[in-house]
């Protein structure tokens, strides 16, 4: 008779941002169906830039993401001067040898233009694996992680074998998935965010000096000691520049009743409201500002991390699991390295006969094995993205940081002590390879399967071995020594049974 192939699995992707397209890509690219479910329509689609270090371009690359198409600038520097007279406060780092030192360029995109290419690559039916199908304006409003059922506003139920929750760190369902609320909480910071035609700050002959003949880089002007900070740098070819200045609250972490969230990052805010936060800038600093077309404001959120990623047949990944802070620009490569560990950890898993079957054993066991590598590694990327501010307790602030970290990771770390951009942080976080720590993880695994496979026919046979001699007294310690030979043997160790 003809065994039966099933098909892969009918996956639920929520959300169609940057982490729901490339676990599209990458559950596609692993033999999977995906049908992604979301909120907007993308009519007008906007945000600022994205920083991509190689951990995450490494990935994009292998998924064939251009980087020209995208219009991608690659980064070759950091200066950091000081907010008010440019002088340095940091030596410039040199970053031209990111791709010999790491295995693959860091770029800035406009995040539209790389939100895009990345909906392609999960839809083009002439790339490998079944193209996702990409639902806008359909809202999941619930879920049921045991049933893989998943409810859209307009009252459609829909069935999956497989559901990712992948909707952002404002996600309403993850507490479906752990059980418990942990909630979003302020960080203490407000960001303010523009877009500036690179050409009208070259026309200038008061901020072109800050950018005229320069390598593409990281530009962050900050006055440490008021909490501003600006992060500066290129995108699209270079022809605009994305601006981020980041107001902390010095004297406590922005929860009075007098501070109110702004989660919108679309959030409207007025050229007054910014020249107040660039105030005691050196007037280059807040000329540049100023020729901001449209001026956006939110308050950067945090949450602790979260106790497990999968439940049933639903599993969270991205911000919706693991929200972070700006501080190492690891956000949206958590969320790419989510996506290529789902390819490793669900290619071969087979589909079900019906989405209404029980969870498979198999499709069980990838998903903890998906939690058990990713888990660890993003609540402690969460807890580093917590900036510690330079003081007279900032030593026991990075040994507090590092002790909330080792609850939830026990790994290598680079030294809390070191400031972003710098080779440690760097070493952490740029030379991690989750694809090839997700084959690891998969290969230990299966070995561990095969011995338990191998244990239980040992052991059958032993039994069956022993019974026959059963009536034999003089046979029996000769039928113990040959089951306990069997048992060593099934885990690879050979113990010589005395004759």
């Amino acid at each position: 008779m003809d065994q039966i192939t099933l098909p892969g699995l009918k996956i639920g992707i929520v959300g169609a941002g940057v982490a729901g397209l490339a676990a599209a890509i990458s559950c596609r690219r692993a033999g999977h169906e995906c049908e992604v479910f979301e909120r907007s329509l993308f009519r007008n689609e906007n945000g600022a830039a994205v920083s991509i270090p190689p951990n995450g371009g490494r990935i994009l690359k292998k998924w064939g993401f251009d980087s020209e198409k995208t219009q991608g600038i690659q980064i070759k520097q950091v200066r950091r001067p000081k907010g008010d007279t440019l002088e340095p406060m940091a030596p410039t780092l040199d970053f031209s040898d990111i791709p010999e030192r790491y295995g693959n360029e860091w770029y800035f995109y406009h995040r539209v233009d790389m939100h895009r290419h990345l909906r392609e690559l999960a839809e083009d039916e002439s790339l490998p694996g079944k193209a996702s199908v990409i639902k806008l304006g359909c809202q999941v409003v619930d879920i049921d992680p045991e049933e893989g059922k998943i409810w859209l506003k307009d009252g459609t139920v829909v069935q999956k074998d497989l559901i990712i929750v992948a909707d952002g760190q404002h996600d309403r369902l993850n507490q479906k998935i752990t059980g418990v609320d942990i909630p979003m909480q302020r960080s203490g910071q407000t960001a303010y965010r523009c877009l500036i035609p690179m050409k009208d700050i070259l026309d200038d002959p008061v901020t072109r000096p800050l950018f005229e003949n320069e390598a593409p880089g990281f530009w962050a002007p900050a006055l440490p000691a008021k909490g501003v900070m600006c992060v500066t740098y290129p995108c699209r070819n270079g022809e605009v520049l994305n601006c981020l200045i980041v107001a902390r609250k010095l004297k406590d972490t922005a929860t009075g009743e007098e501070d109110q969230a702004i989660e919108d990052w679309n959030f409207p805010a007025t050229p007054e409201m910014l020249e107040a936060v660039m105030d005691g800038f050196h007037p280059s600093v807040k000329a540049l500002m100023m020729k901001s077309p449209e001026i956006k404001m939110y308050t950067q959120m945090k949450r602790d991390p979260l106790p497990k990623m999968f439940k049933g047949k639903a599993l969270l990944i991205g911000d919706a699991c693991h929200p972070m802070l700006l501080t190492h620009a690891q956000g949206v490569s958590s969320s790419i390295e989510d996506a290529a560990a789902l390819e490793v950890l669900l290619r071969g898993v087979p589909g079900t006969e019906s989405v209404t079957s029980q969870l498979s054993q198999k499709l069980a066991g990838r998903l903890a094995l998906f939690e058990q590598l990713r888990l660890p590694r993003v609540s402690a990327t969460q807890i580093l993205t917590e900036p510690i501010v330079p003081g007279p307790k900032f030593v026991e602030m990075a040994q507090k940081a590092e002790a909330r970290i080792r609850q939830y990771y026990q790994g290598p770390l680079p030294d809390m002590k070191s400031v972003p951009h710098s080779k440690p942080i760097c070493d952490f976080f740029f030379a991690y390879d989750v694809i090839k720590e997700a084959q690891q993880v998969l290969e230990v695994a299966q070995r561990m399967e095969e011995v338990a496979i191998n244990y239980k026919s040992q052991a059958q046979k032993a039994v069956v071995h022993v019974v026959e001699v059963k009536s034999e007294s003089s046979a029996a310690p000769q039928a113990e020594r040959r089951l306990t030979d069997m048992l060593y043997q099934c885990v690879g160790r050979r113990k010589v049974s005395q004759k």
